[in-house]
């Protein structure tokens, strides 16, 4: 994938890939077309503004610390998703990637 470079972080596999990021060919074909900009290109790749929690434009975790309803309800607020005001956390996830805000999550191979 020389000559293109991630847009934003995303996770694959519980593991996150950001702009600096060297992707391996594996886990690049797995990441959509609509994150990556040429490496030469005058795009600007915007900054991470905290660490996870849902700050800023990355997706908070799908589990762990910082993955909670709140987070995500933020999340999609962020993003213009609407969302019920009783949705559960799934049913946020579920909605930010029917809105294309984030990858649907991959099974375990």
């Amino acid at each position: 994938m020389s000559g293109r470079r991630l847009i934003a972080y995303v996770h694959v596999d519980g593991t996150a890939y950001g702009p600096d990021s060297e992707v391996p060919p594996k886990v690049a074909k797995r990441i959509g077309d609509h994150a990556w900009t040429d490496a030469d290109s005058s795009a600007e790749v915007p900054t991470p503004t905290g660490a996870g929690g849902g700050s800023g434009d990355e997706a908070p975790p799908r589990s762990g610390r910082g993955s909670g309803v709140d987070a995500w309800r933020a999340f999609a607020e962020q993003h213009d998703v609407e969302v019920a005001a009783d949705a559960s956390r799934e049913d946020i996830i579920a909605a930010a990637e029917a809105a294309g805000v984030v990858e649907p999550e991959q099974p375990k191979e």
